[in-house]
């Protein structure tokens, strides 16, 4: 099979595997989540809300002991809670039973999220280009689908949003398995970060942040003036496809945070019509409101996708943690908008519905302003360096005697002793080089000793092992160090610890 060939399968897959996640959140607002109402409406707060505890933990797990995930055991353990969780939700609905209703979307929502993250860590193996014009044509593709769908009853809608996860399984599958080992052969995300810092995002970055706020809009428009629960949606959602097309098609490198932009003021837009034209008779006046308000929630929808994608392509190992993550932020941020629409669906006067929109704007504009201020998408993604090896020097006395004979058998006792004596050698001239930078840097006794070890190879929890310190003090010092000597990475520094040395003899 030709490059080209496999780029093309690896890209479909891709596709039918977002085009598959895409439409099933469409049929489950459309066509499920409007039976709960009646029932127990409170079940799509309860399920959307472990949905996220379920993505916490999943990044957490993912940060701190990648080693402990096994797809061949979550997949058959989520797909198995997912079928289940079906099967109680219809058992539920068939007897108007509250309790059957609300367990059996908690373990759907449970089941699903494992799916969801392996279909979002397979889009970090395709180009960025490649990776745009695959999620414009997924959004595109899942609203062609929503044509015939609208002249379908609920009971075809449901068979097809049972097997949608399925197909999304065996689409992204030997994909996902592709980064899981790069996940699983790597050093913890943990460990990792202190001593490779800009290879990691911090789960407070404000790539997340930004997440969870454009995420509350589409749950208010998701919610917001909903008749029977079945969200007010517009084509003007098109729009986001289209830019996104323009921009894959597009040279420069700002195109996220073009999308970012236009999400933002349609977003505002959307808003604004609520404040000025809520309560009046203004003709289009709903889809007006919802379609600024869709338009730019799936603008940002279509980011995300693409700028964690885009993250986790830049540092595989840590992929399945910052989608976990990011969809965990993006899942809250959805629930917290929904019930602020049903909030404010629920109030009587007019003014008081604008009174409150007006605020969450203000807020929304503020956290733009300020945690936001100066935050770039694109410059988030670029800034994510991919881990790279760092090569290792041995300290003498961690290769024994009998390690030496086993490995090189066939060497003669001279050639044996004349290794060792030049691996001392250079040990040597990188201890004295660690001295002279120690010195030059006004490094403290500790530092030294941390730059030796970080000089010579080793991670952070042999350094921690080693000098018998905690986590937080490595990580302390390792900033410190790296602050002073001017280097973002270990790699830099052994870089910059032997051209000391060579400028020094």
């Amino acid at each position: 099979m030709s490059l080209i060939q496999a780029d093309c399968r690896l890209w479909f897959r891709c596709l039918i595997a977002l085009t598959a996640e895409v439409f099933g959140t469409w049929l489950t607002n459309v066509y499920l989540y409007p039976h709960y109402i009646g029932i127990a409406p409170e079940a799509r707060d309860i399920s959307s809300a472990l949905a996220v505890i379920t993505l916490a933990i999943l990044a957490l797990v993912a940060m701190n002991k990648p080693t402990s995930i096994h797809e061949k055991t979550l997949t058959p353990i989520s797909l198995t809670l997912y079928s289940f969780g079906f099967m109680l939700i219809l058992l539920g609905l068939w007897q108007a039973n509250p309790a059957i209703l609300i367990l059996g979307a908690s373990i759907r929502s449970i089941g699903s999220r494992w799916i969801v993250v392996l279909a979002g860590i397979s889009l970090c193996l395709l180009q960025r280009r490649d990776c745009m014009l695959c999620i414009a044509s997924a959004f595109g593709l899942s609203y062609l689908l929503r044509i015939p769908f609208a002249f379908v009853g609920s009971d075809i809608a449901i068979v097809v949003l049972i097997s949608l996860m399925f197909v999304m399984y065996a689409a992204c599958r030997p994909l996902a398995i592709r980064v899981l080992e790069d996940m699983q052969t790597a050093l913890a995300g943990r460990e990792a970060s202190i001593t490779e810092p800009d290879s990691y995002l911090p789960f407070a970055h404000a790539f997340f942040v930004a997440i969870f706020v454009f995420r509350i809009a589409y749950g208010f428009a998701l919610t917001f003036e909903s008749v029977d629960g079945i969200p007010q949606t517009t084509m003007l959602g098109l729009i986001p496809i289209a830019l996104l097309l323009v921009l894959a098609l597009k040279s420069g490198n700002r195109r996220a945070d073009i999308l970012y932009e236009a999400a933002a003021l349609l977003i505002v837009a959307g808003y604004l019509f609520i404040i000025v034209l809520h309560g009046r008779v203004v003709v289009g006046y709903p889809s007006l409101v919802n379609g600024c308000l869709f338009a730019g929630s799936e603008c940002f929808e279509v980011l995300m996708w693409f700028a964690l994608s885009a993250v986790g392509a830049r540092n595989p190992s840590n992929a399945l943690a910052v989608f976990a993550w990011g969809r965990a932020a993006s899942s809250f941020g959805l629930l917290c908008g929904a019930n602020f629409g049903h909030w404010a669906n629920a109030l009587p006067d007019n003014l008081e519905t604008s009174v409150l929109v007006a605020g969450v704007l203000f807020c929304f504009m503020a956290v733009n302003l300020t945690v936001l201020k100066g935050f770039s998408f694109q410059d988030t993604i670029d800034g994510v360096q991919p881990v790279k090896a760092v090569r290792i020097a041995l300290y003498p006395d961690d290769t024994s005697e009998g390690q030496c004979k086993e490995e090189i058998a066939d060497r003669t006792p001279a050639d044996v002793e004349q290794e060792r004596t030049t691996t001392r050698a250079l040990s040597d001239a990188l201890t004295a080089s660690c001295d002279g930078m120690a010195q030059k840097y006004h490094l403290t006794p500790r530092e030294r000793e941390v730059l030796g070890m970080l000089a010579h190879g080793r991670n952070a929890p042999y350094i921690q092992e080693k000098l018998v310190l905690s986590r937080n003090t490595i990580k302390t010092h390792v900033q410190n160090i790296y602050a002073k000597l001017g280097v973002h990475s270990q790699q830099e520094l052994i870089d910059a610890v032997e051209l000391f040395g060579e400028h020094q003899s």
